[in-house]
């Protein structure tokens, strides 16, 4: 089980890749200063085990299990649930990922000096044969989305969400959310551009909203202590928004927060009859409400974009 810091490193045939301390070190000078800071890393090998690890000599209690070049984190932390060996709140933290995936499955570019993180949240109540699911299980993407911004703001980010998972600063995305479910388990895929943000050229036209990355001359994040600042926040934050809240006050609190609200929008792959609008808040299953001519409409898909 993963109980701290851990570098994993997959033996033969193990679909978890090899690295080392000292390859990670060399990928990106953001993650050497997160590997220094976090030093030593002392090696363990334990038989039983399909990868071996490094644990950090910094002994936080943070479960996060740091991971080379792969395909997704969320692949790494399906993988090592599997092995039971990812406890809740337990995470996975990629250097690089081959395929990161994003909303609708559409590939995600993951270079090293990002944050690529998979998170295994509580498990949330289930819905009752023949009945809607919880509203809370419904609405996790705007809660996570809403607590990764909070987070940010603590460290210094002007974050803001644009429904329903995109991550903006200054009106250009820094990052997106990605939720997965197999039977009861729930893992949360987040991405963010700390170090590098993918070109204009490489993203959708008219689909998606310009990237950029957070860090600048005045502020340098590194993946691994900025990702131990997200992990925290929520395992601190999330219970007391599920067991004291009520999901209107909360949707109503978040509309008003959320990128745009207020304003005029269009919506790109969304409902054939509505294409642009006013945000003016969010229905109480998280789906969006957009005013066209006086007329309410409630989005459930689609790319908010800006007019």
């Amino acid at each position: 089980m993963i109980t701290r810091i851990t570098i994993l490193s997959g033996k033969d045939e193990s679909p978890i890749p090899k690295v080392t301390p000292e390859q990670i070190f060399q990928a990106h000078p953001l993650w050497a200063r997160d590997i220094e800071h976090f030093s030593p890393w002392n090696s363990e090998n334990a038989e039983y085990r399909t990868y071996t690890t490094w644990l950090s000599g910094a002994r936080k209690g943070v479960p996060i299990a740091i991971s080379g070049c792969c395909v997704s984190s969320l692949d790494i932390a399906w993988r090592l649930n599997a092995l039971e060996d990812l406890p809740e709140w337990g995470s996975v933290l990629s250097l690089e990922q081959h395929t990161g995936r994003g909303q609708v499955r559409r590939e995600w570019i993951s270079p090293p000096g990002n944050v690529y993180g998979a998170i295994k949240w509580p498990a949330l109540p289930t819905a009752e044969l023949g009945k809607e699911r919880p509203v809370w299980t419904r609405i996790l993407p705007l809660i996570v989305g809403y607590l990764t911004c909070k987070a940010l703001k603590d460290i210094g980010v002007d974050a803001q969400l644009k429904w329903p998972n995109d991550i903006l600063m200054n009106g250009k995305k820094i990052g997106g959310i990605l939720i997965e479910e197999r039977g009861s388990v729930i893992i949360v895929g987040i991405g963010l551009n700390t170090a590098s943000a993918p070109e204009t050229s490489a993203l959708r036209p008219g689909h998606a909203v310009e990237a950029t990355k957070i860090n600048t001359d005045e502020m340098e994040l590194g993946p691994l202590e900025t990702w131990i600042e997200l992990v925290s926040y929520f395992k601190s934050h999330f219970d007391s928004i599920v067991s004291t809240q009520d999901p209107e006050d909360f949707l109503a609190e978040l509309a008003d927060q959320m990128v745009w609200f207020g304003e005029e929008v269009k919506i790109v792959d969304g409902p054939k009859d509505v294409t642009e609008g006013r945000i003016c808040g969010l229905c109480p299953d998280g789906g969006l409400i957009i005013e066209k001519d006086g007329v309410k409409h409630s989005v459930y898909s689609g790319s908010v974009m800006p007019l």
